[in-house]
Order: structure tokens, then C-alpha cells, then sequence
């Protein structure tokens, strides 16, 4: 079971705290990306929606995000021409 902490549609920056810093991010949902691609005169040829196992398989199997990347994607790949 996979339960969120944060809706989907929420794409607003927050912080994370580094070993010596912060880091400001934001969670994009896929169509911000589909549709910055389009307006920019983009075609999508591929989309590749993949968890990498080794990565899984470095972490500790009952940690938080191992569960996750067993359930959902941890990265997308678009592959896209200029027209």
C-alpha cells in the first residue's frame, strides 16, 4: 500500500534539508512537461517510464523509498524532436 503525502496536481517549491544546505524543489506533474514540450514546438517520438533495480536493490528493501520505486516509476525519459 502506497499512501501520499502531497497532492499530484501540487506543483508549488519546497525545501529540503541537505547535509549542508537546503534544496528548493518542485514535483511536476508529466503534462507540465508534455505540454512545455508542445508549446515549444516539440513532437514526443518516446516516453520511457522506468525504475532502476540496482538503485532499488542498494537501499534497504523496507525503507520508504524503496516501497515507493517498487510501486510508481522513479524517472521519466522523453524522447522528442524540434519540428
Amino acid at each position: 500500500m502506497l499512501a501520499f503525502n502531497k497532492c499530484y496536481f501540487d506543483e508549488s517549491w519546497y525545501s529540503v534539508s541537505l547535509d549542508e544546505g537546503v534544496l528548493t524543489l518542485s514535483d511536476r506533474k508529466l503534462s507540465t512537461y508534455v505540454n512545455a514540450l508542445a508549446k515549444a514546438g516539440f513532437v514526443i517520438e518516446q516516453l520511457i517510464e522506468q525504475s532502476d533495480d540496482e538503485m532499488m536493490q542498494s537501499r534497504d528493501d523496507n525503507s520508504d523509498f524503496a516501497k515507493k520505486a517498487k510501486m510508481l516509476p522513479l524517472t521519466f525519459v522523453i524522447k522528442a524532436r524540434k519540428l
